[in-house]
């Protein structure tokens, strides 16, 4: 959970984020998948641990995350629906299989719902860690290594229950990274020089053949290798976004915290947009489309009575000042 006082650099990194996951989308060659999929996807899970705390009633996890994660899941998955299931079945194209897949989530979905296997997988970690952290230090770290291990001999298996409920489990893994980040490395000090180092660590290991990870797949890469590679570059990201804090201020902090806020909204709807605008546009036209047409209609609705269904979000006064707690987190 985010804390009291929000770091408007760590806002500005989740909007990267977010941006990154958008691009991966439109651009799949060789050097946007070695640029993205490193640290797109963990960054989410690992913000999660940042911002954990610890304790917190299972029922009250459970509800929380159906508020933020599930309820806009369903929201937009029936709106996207509207469009897709009719152009599916009068194309003729697709199965009954075809059909049902989109109702497994996880894997099982594509194109126009890419990134929905993101938002079950994060709620199912979140509530999965909630449980876990009942029993000693040792059993989520053990659970989560064993469940890395079987991604890395046979992803098949994670990938198999709907909703990417197993790959949720080894996700866990940067959330438990993130959580011990977050009690270690601001004891250092100088976050940017650190952050930079971080994220020329991280980066030179990529450039060395770290492999890219595809957590949609239950990919973690090379062994060992690319989780580590992962973790490093995650917290380059948001050591350098805490080191803008003193940069990000006033009405910026305000626009990019906005901006982070309804973040899930852009990450469910994205690939939509893509769906519709690809076979008309060149990528870049596409990417900006993807991008913006999505958090303009968030902000948008984010400010109606629909926003508890459409951007996760109960709208309050202070967020015209601090914004809201942003739901990918």
């Amino acid at each position: 959970m985010a804390g009291s006082v929000r770091s408007p650099g760590i806002d500005l990194v989740r909007v990267f984020g977010v941006v990154a996951v958008v691009a991966g989308h439109v651009w799949t060659t060789d050097l946007a998948v070695a640029a993205f999929y490193p640290w797109h996807v963990p960054l989410f899970f690992f913000l999660t641990g940042w911002f954990w705390t610890a304790g917190r009633p299972l029922g009250a996890e459970v509800r929380g995350r159906g508020r933020s994660l599930i309820r806009p899941y369903l929201a937009w998955f029936v709106v996207i629906g509207l469009a897709w299931f009719p152009a599916t079945i009068t194309s003729g194209a697709a199965s009954p299989l075809d059909l049902v897949r989109p109702f497994l989530g996880g894997q099982y979905i594509g194109r126009p719902y890419s990134a929905f296997w993101f938002v079950t997988a994060l709620a199912v970690a979140a509530v999965a860690l909630r449980v876990l952290e009942r029993f000693p230090a040792w059993v989520p770290w053990t659970v989560v290594i064993a469940a890395v291990g079987v991604a890395t001999v046979a992803p098949g298996v994670l990938r198999l229950p709907p909703a990417s409920a197993g790959t949720a489990i080894a996700a866990l893994v940067f959330v438990l990274a993130g959580s011990v980040a977050r009690r270690w490395l601001p004891r250092i000090g100088r976050p940017a020089l650190l952050g930079v180092t971080c994220l020329v660590a991280g980066g030179t290991a990529v450039a060395l053949g770290s492999r890219p990870l595809d957590l949609k797949q239950a990919d973690f890469g090379t062994p060992l290798l690319s989780t580590v590679t992962a973790v490093v570059l995650c917290s380059g990201l948001v050591l350098v976004g805490l080191a803008l804090d003193r940069v990000v201020r006033g009405r910026a902090a305000a626009v990019v915290s906005r901006l982070a806020s309804v973040g899930i909204t852009v990450v469910l709807l994205h690939a939509a947009v893509i769906w519709i605008t690809e076979p008309l546009l060149p990528a870049p036209l596409v990417f900006v489309a993807a991008t913006v047409l999505p958090w303009t209609f968030a902000l948008l609705l984010d400010r109606t009575p629909l926003a508890p269904w459409t951007t996760g979000r109960t709208p309050r006064r202070t967020d015209r000042v601090q914004g809201a707690r942003p739901v990918v987190a």
